[in-house]
Formats: C-alpha cells, structure tokens, sequence
C-alpha cells in the first residue's frame, strides 16, 4: 500500500483502479483504513508509518498534495504536516487519499514518494489494464479479485514486472525489475545472473559422443 514506509519505495502501489460499481465504497474503505495508520517516531513499535526522509521530500510530498486538489481531485483524507507535541518539528505527513483521480493528471502520472494514494475508476477490466499501462512506469502491480484464473489473465496484460495477487507483493529470491522508465534488466533469481555470465557457442561438424 502507498503508506509503507511513508510511500519512499518504488514498488509500493500509489494509483487503485476501481470498477464504478464499487468505486464509492472502496473509496470510503480506503478512508478509514487510512485514518488507522499509526503515525510515529521510527523506532516506536507500535509505529505503523515513519517520517519522510528529510525536508525536501515532505515539501515535495505537500506540494502535489496541493497540485491534486488544485487539478480538482477529491482529497478525501490526510494530505497536511502532522505537528502534534511528539512529533512537531518531524518530516511527518499524514496517510493521504484522493478521490476522482483522473489518470493523466499530475498526481497520477508522477512518483511522489510519499504517502498519497490516487483511487482512480474504471469502465470495465478493459479500461482498468488500458489505463494501468497507460504511465512511464512499470515495476510492480497488483490484481484483486478471488478469481484466480481472471487475476493470471489480467496480469499477463499487465506491462509491470512483478504481478501480485490480492496484495502488492515482492519476492527477491526471483527476478525483480520492470517495464518501460522503471529499469532495465533483473535482479535476483536465474534471470539476475544474466548480466554476469557470457554466451558461447560451439558449431562441430558432428555430434560428440557422450563420455563413459
């Protein structure tokens, strides 16, 4: 989700495509799940949600915050500096969520980097895998339904180079890397070797027979 670790990673999932029919309500369900994120110092256990890295990025981060709003998003939850007695002063930001995404704004063709998630709708699966391709990036998705034959489908269509099922999902023991702007080549697994190793080929005139 968009929250983990305040949104500073480039695998986290920041725009939700929705079909209209349960649109509103994903989008409420997102507003409460937002306000539960418990936003504290780092090395606070009950913490569920950090700062961002340093000043720059939480301007940057307020900043689209304000470009959403002003490109007529609806800010649903979140989107200000915390500045409680224990965290005043901190790079914190609340768990941010915006409504009536349309996907060739600004907040949903940029990486923020921070905690703010674009809830975008979509006419049908046909729409949702046109406009899920339809960004410079391509590192990791996710497909949520119960159907696992229609996830495997939709998600070969996907053009991101992991797919997850029911959750954003990364595995590192496999290829890890992505489409388009989001990276060339793979880490991990066989496929992470490639760039380390050398083809060779060998043409004879006839086969070798097999050693005894």
């Amino acid at each position: 989700m968009a929250w983990r670790n305040c949104g500073q990673s480039c695998a986290l999932g920041s725009r939700v495509l929705v079909e209209r029919p349960l649109y509103d309500r994903a989008v409420e369900m997102f507003r409460e799940r937002a306000k539960t994120v418990r936003v504290g110092m780092p090395l606070d256990e009950a913490s569920r949600m950090g700062p961002q890295a340093n000043e720059a990025q939480l301007k940057k981060t307020l900043s689209y915050v304000e470009i959403g709003k002003n490109d007529g998003a609806e800010l649903v939850t979140g989107g200000r500096r915390i500045q409680t007695p224990e965290l005043a002063g901190g790079y914190f930001i609340e768990p941010t969520v915006f409504a009536g995404v349309d996907n060739g704004s600004t907040i949903a063709r940029e990486e923020i980097f921070g905690p703010v998630l674009s809830v975008i709708p979509a006419d049908g699966e046909e729409q949702a895998i046109a406009i899920a391709n339809d960004t410079i990036y391509g590192l990791n998705a996710s497909v949520f339904t119960n159907d696992p034959e229609r996830a495997y489908a939709v998600g070969r269509r996907l053009r991101a180079g992991t797919v997850g099922h029911n959750a954003f999902k990364t595995d590192f023991s496999i290829a890890f890397g992505g489409f388009k702007q989001s990276g060339i080549g793979r880490e991990g697994g066989i496929e992470g070797m490639y760039p380390y190793l050398e083809a060779k080929t060998m043409i004879l005139d006839q086969r070798v027979p097999k050693a005894t």
